[in-house]
């Protein structure tokens, strides 16, 4: 397979993913809020699919609550972290990995209905617009009945846009309004895509209805900003509060930093 510029991108920064993104402070506080609702979602002795696994930390906290999981990236070099980290916990048995390529899910070679569910987790499907095809492959490996829990970087994040502004960089406080932007990780530019809830719905197919839809980062920012918050703990345990209020609030989705859908198959 040939390596998209994405996967090119996310293997020259693996190494150090978990020291610049994973343990940040913000970071860890978003994943558990996440976790808790996944729990809800995918129980013990489910078979998971997910997409985009980085580094494995999500595949590693299934694995470890008797969940199995195939973890599956474009980054050959995030499987093989994934597969040291699955290692390193003793969840190896539950913890297979595969590279997939999200552009092209037509030629995933996956068993049908295998699946009880998939989950894909920070933006992992921002790096593709081809969602019509996905949902196609997906909903022929998710057994019917089964959720598909997405975390997807929104078309408009209110709190970015603000901030920006404020500080005169309209370049950045505008980037992700068309719908896709240039990214550039770790020297290497490609392309992302910012679809808004209902577009990616759309797009998504008539195979899987919406179940629940939630925003994260109404008062928490992007990523871009978690260290100079992490310096201010007293107004981060004020926002997280804040933040916990709004999440329950479906219309918060089309102004958070990210939504997070679940959809069912039909």
């Amino acid at each position: 397979m040939n390596i998209p510029e994405s996967g090119i991108a996310f293997d020259r920064i693996a190494d150090t993913y978990d020291a610049d993104s994973t343990n940040a402070l913000v970071s860890r506080w978003l994943r558990r809020q996440l976790w808790a609702w996944l729990a809800t979602l995918f129980p013990s002795g489910s078979y998971l699919l997910e997409l985009g696994c980085g580094t494995g930390e999500d595949a590693v906290w299934f694995a470890q609550r008797g969940v199995r999981v195939l973890a599956t990236d474009i980054s050959p070099r995030m499987l093989a972290l994934t597969e040291q980290k699955a290692a390193e916990h003793g969840v190896a048995a539950r913890v297979q990995t595969q590279l997939l390529d999200f552009d092209r899910p037509e030629s995933w070679q996956l068993p049908e209905n295998a699946f009880d569910g998939v989950y894909s987790n920070y933006g992992a499907l921002n790096c593709t617009a081809n969602w019509s095809a996905l949902g196609t492959a997906l909903a022929r490996v998710v057994r019917p009945s089964g959720c598909a829990a997405f975390g997807i970087i929104n078309r408009f994040s209110l709190l970015e846009t603000l901030w920006h502004a404020a500080h005169l960089d309209l370049r950045t406080a505008s980037r992700r309004w068309r719908g896709k932007a240039i990214a550039q990780i770790g020297g290497v530019d490609f392309l992302i895509y910012y679809p808004t809830p209902r577009h990616f719905c759309a797009a998504f197919g008539a195979a899987w209805q919406p179940r629940m839809l939630r925003g994260w980062g109404i008062f928490l920012p992007p990523s871009d900003l978690y260290g100079a918050l992490a310096r201010r703990p007293r107004l981060f345990r004020l926002l997280c509060g804040l933040e916990r209020c709004a999440a329950h609030f479906s219309p918060s989705a089309y102004l958070a930093d990210q939504f997070w859908i679940v959809l069912q198959r039909r």
